[in-house]
């Protein structure tokens, strides 16, 4: 079976997740608990959570299974100790995306439907998405 998440009503949520991974030393030169960005998909209806990770050998997926009544959202905020934003995904612009590095930042652009050659760091992209929300309450 093939489950197309970027389908219209697939993700039930959808969470941009920014970090303070340091592992590396230069995100050490950026904002505190906005060096490093992710996804979190919830699935309409499966109970199966999508964690898309890109990091910077390799991307990093994972499948969590809980039921529906656990709130897994909030226990990776509290757990890893990160802030959560939630957004729809949007349909990107049937053109190419703006030329950019391959950075965590640009990958959660390409999965959220965001075309913004300003946006550069996970702060960025924080401040961004904000606006984003706001228009959309």
């Amino acid at each position: 079976m093939r489950l197309d998440i970027f389908a219209p009503k697939a993700c039930e949520q959808c969470y941009v997740v920014f970090a303070d991974n340091t592992t590396l030393w230069w995100l050490r030169l950026l904002k505190p608990g906005f060096r490093h960005c992710y996804i979190l998909l919830k699935l309409r209806g499966r109970g199966l959570w999508v964690e898309l990770n890109p990091l910077s050998n390799q991307t990093a997926i994972f499948v969590y299974e809980y039921p529906d009544t656990f709130d897994f959202a909030d226990y990776i905020r509290r757990s890893r100790n990160v802030i959560l934003c939630p957004i729809d995904i949007a349909q990107a612009p049937l053109k190419c995306a703006p030329l950019s590095f391959f950075t965590c930042v640009e990958f959660v652009k390409r999965v959220i439907g965001l075309h913004d050659c300003f946006i550069h760091t996970p702060w960025q992209l924080y401040k961004k998405i904000l606006k984003i929300v706001g228009k959309s309450s």
